[in-house]
Parts: structure tokens; C-alpha cells; sequence
């Protein structure tokens, strides 16, 4: 499974930095308070072809290393924790369980065209994504915007704020269609500014060429 968008990125890594900010805040995790709104300007570019993905040999940790994701975050990660998905696709987390996750997926597809349909069809989908695995009254901002990577056959750029009980969450990711293969990596940070949409493309093509 491709599974993943700003969204999805930001359903996992929220729960993660929850925790990390609930161990630095002796021991009680944030409410979240009620908020007005939760806004999108574009839809959120992501890709999940459920019934075309294949298992990868692809080690997401190499794809982005960690001190390639301790430069972009600001972090000093040693090793990444990888997991492999459902449908057979990897993902490593550098700095679970702290308030500066940076996640990387890899997936593959049956084929490039199911890749590039999957990658259309699922885009849509991004905010419902969010809107429903996110805890109620956060209040978010999303913005996704298609870009150019040398190398890849599509790609989008995202960068995402939350705030939870007056703390805030920002975030920024990439995601990257080669062939048939989908590579997504990003970083969500509490209480500090997430790497640049500038930084983060900048990586996009080291990282495709490790695929």
C-alpha cells in the first residue's frame, strides 16, 4: 500500500508526539480544545493502490538516512525503527516517541500505470483521511502543492500546522512517484518550525536515486 498522504502522515506522527509531549509535560497529555475550523487550501496528493501493491526489498532508512533527517529536522537521530505496512510496503521512524518524528515510506505498485492511477484517484481523499483520524477540535492546516523533483514522474510538496491545547504542531513532507514505485518522507515537530518545503525538495532527489 502506498497509503500515505500529509493526512496520514500527520495521523501517525500527531499520536507519536502526543506521547513525546506528554512525557515532557509531567505526564499529561494534551486535550485538544475545541476550534472552528479545519482548513485545506488544496487537496493533499497521496497515492494508495490497496489492490496492486507489492512487497519491497526497499530499506526505507537508507532512502533517507538518519543523519540526512537529523540535518533536515534539526535532531540528532542515531537509528530509524522500521516496519514493514500491510500491503507490503516499509516505513522507518526516526524519533518515535519525541516531539520531533520524521517518517519515511517506500511502497511499490504492480506497475507504473497502476501507480500513476492510484496517485490521481487518492487525491481526493487526503483530507477525509484527516479529518477522520485526527482527535476532534484540533485545529489544522493543510497545504499540498504539485511540484517538479529531477527524477520523478510526479510529485507534491506539504506542510502542515496543528495546534492542541496551545501547543503547535508544524510539519512538511514530500511525496515522490519513479515507475511504480512511491517514496514520502516528513517531518512534524512540536513547538518548533519543521524543515523548509526548499530543504525538504532538495533531499527529494538524493532520495529517488536510492530507488
Amino acid at each position: 500500500m502506498f497509503r500515505t498522504s500529509i493526512g496520514a502522515c500527520a495521523v501517525t506522527a500527531t499520536a507519536v508526539l502526543l506521547a513525546g509531549c506528554s512525557a515532557s509535560t509531567n505526564g499529561g497529555t494534551p486535550t485538544p480544545t475545541q476550534s472552528s475550523s479545519s482548513a485545506a487550501t488544496t487537496p493533499a496528493a497521496t497515492v494508495n493502490p490497496s489492490q496492486s501493491a507489492q512487497p519491497t526489498s526497499i530499506d526505507p532508512c537508507q532512502v533517507v538516512t538518519a543523519s540526512e533527517a537529523s540535518s533536515l529536522s534539526g535532531a540528532n537521530y542515531s537509528t530509524g525503527e522500521e516496519e514493514t505496512t500491510s500491503g507490503g510496503g516499509k516505513e522507518c521512524l526516526y524519533g518515535s516517541m519525541t516531539t520531533n518524528v520524521f517518517e519515511v515510506l517506500v511502497a511499490v505498485a504492480s506497475d507504473p500505470a497502476t501507480a500513476q492511477a492510484d496517485w490521481a484517484t487518492e487525491e481526493a481523499k487526503a483530507q477525509s483521511e484527516l479529518n477522520k483520524g485526527l482527535p476532534s477540535g484540533v485545529n489544522v492546516t493543510v497545504n499540498i502543492n504539485d511540484t517538479n523533483v529531477s527524477g520523478a514522474d510526479k510529485a507534491a510538496v506539504g506542510t502542515f500546522s496543528a495546534t492542541i491545547s496551545g501547543t503547535t504542531i508544524d510539519g512538511s513532507a514530500v511525496y515522490l512517484l519513479k515507475g511504480a514505485v512511491f517514496v514520502g518522507f516528513s517531518d512534524l515537530k512540536v513547538g518548533g518550525t519543521a524543515p523548509t518545503v526548499s530543504a525538504m525538495e532538495g533531499e527529494a532527489s538524493t532520495a529517488l536515486g536510492r530507488v
